[in-house]
C-alpha cells in the first residue's frame, strides 16, 4: 500500500481507538443518514433503541452514547431546575448553635417555672431530607421504539436528578424484565441514561414481568417509605396476569400514556391493589413533565 493510499483510507477501516469525534461525527452521520451538520444528541438519542441500526465501531457507539444521554439529561434539567429536595419539619433539642429556628413555643414549656433553664430545654426547628425509594418500571418493548423511549428516558432522568442514586431502581421489561439500576446502590443520573439509551427496543409487553422485578427491587430497600411506579398503557401482550403481582408493593402507582388500545381499566385495577394512583398523560411527550408532578407529591 502507498503513503498516499494510507492517508486517504476510510475512517471506519482505522481501529476504534484512533477515531476523533469529529470523524465519528462524519461516520455516525453517515450511519443515520443525515448531513454531519444536522447531527445532533436528540437526533441520536431517538435512533438508539432502533435494533436495525448497526454502529459496529465500538468507540462509534461510546460516542453516540456520549452525546445522546447528554442531550436527554439537558432536558432534564432543564424541567427540573434547581435541585430541591423534599424535607420535612423536625424539632429537636439545640445541638449545635445556627443549626435550625428556635420553637419558641416548646422552649417555653420546659423553661416554665424552672430558674435556670437546662441544655436540652432549648428546641429548635430545622428541616431534613424526607427520604422515599421508588421502583420505576418501563416499558421498552418494541412499540417503545424511537422518540419515546428516548422522551422515557427524560422522564427516568428526571427522578434521577430529583433523589438520592441509591434511592432509585429503573426496571425496563419486554419479553423479560431486567434492572438497570438497583435500590441501595450508587448510580449517577448519567449511568442511568447511558443504559436506558442502550436499550434496544423490542419484544412484547410482559407488565407481570416488570411487576414481579419491581417488587425483588423493593424488597432490597431499607426506607420504610418506599413505592412503586409503573408507565404503561395497559396493555400486556406477555406473560400472565399482573394484578396479583401489584399485591408486593407496599404502594403502586400507575402513569397511564394514553393511546388508541389503552387499557385503562387494568391501570386503575393495579392501582387499586397496589394502593395507590393512576396519573394520565395524553402523549408520550407529556411524560418528562408529569413525572416531575409526580415527583413532587410522592417524594414529599
Amino acid at each position: 500500500m502507498t503513503a498516499s493510499a494510507r492517508v486517504t483510507a476510510p475512517s471506519s477501516l482505522r481501529p476504534p481507538e484512533s477515531l476523533s469525534d469529529g470523524e465519528a461525527r462524519l461516520l455516525l452521520a453517515g450511519r443515520l443518514g443525515v448531513a454531519p451538520a444536522a447531527i445532533d444528541g436528540w437526533t441520536v438519542a431517538t435512533r438508539l433503541s432502533d435494533t436495525s441500526l448497526a454502529l459496529g465501531n465500538r468507540e462509534l457507539k461510546a460516542y453516540a452514547r456520549r452525546i445522546a444521554t447528554a442531550a436527554v439529561l439537558r432536558r432534564a434539567w432543564r424541567l427540573v431546575g434547581p435541585i430541591r429536595r423534599a424535607t420535612r419539619p423536625v424539632q429537636a433539642v439545640m445541638d449545635e448553635p445556627f443549626r435550625g429556628e428556635l420553637e419558641v413555643e416548646a422552649t417555653l414549656e420546659n423553661v416554665a417555672g424552672k430558674r435556670f433553664p437546662e441544655r436540652d430545654d432549648w428546641i429548635v426547628e430545622r428541616r431534613e431530607d424526607r427520604e422515599q425509594q421508588l421502583v420505576l418500571m418501563m416499558d421498552v418493548s418494541l412499540s417503545m421504539a424511537g422518540e419515546n423511549l428516548a422522551i422515557a428516558a427524560v422522564a427516568a432522568a428526571v427522578l434521577a436528578l430529583k433523589m438520592r442514586s441509591e434511592d432509585l431502581s429503573v426496571v425496563v421489561f419486554e419479553n423479560v424484565a431486567r434492572a438497570v439500576s438497583r435500590l441501595e446502590e450508587r448510580d449517577d443520573p448519567e449511568q442511568i441514561v447511558a443504559r436506558l439509551l442502550a436499550e434496544p427496543a423490542r419484544g412484547y409487553t410482559n407488565i407481570e414481568a416488570g411487576l414481579r422485578l419491581g417488587s425483588r427491587e423493593i424488597g432490597r430497600g431499607r426506607n420504610p417509605r418506599k413505592a412503586g411506579l409503573l408507565i404503561t398503557d395497559g396493555v400486556a401482550t406477555a406473560g400472565g396476569d399482573p394484578l396479583p403481582a401489584a399485591d408486593a408493593f407496599p404502594r403502586l402507582h400507575v402513569l397511564l400514556t394514553e393511546d388508541y388500545k389503552m387499557d385503562p381499566a387494568l391501570c386503575e385495577r393495579l392501582a387499586s391493589r397496589g394502593r395507590g394512583e393512576v396519573f394520565r398523560v395524553r402523549h408520550h411527550a407529556e411524560l418528562p413533565g408529569k413525572m416531575l408532578d409526580i415527583a413532587n407529591r410522592v417524594l414529599r
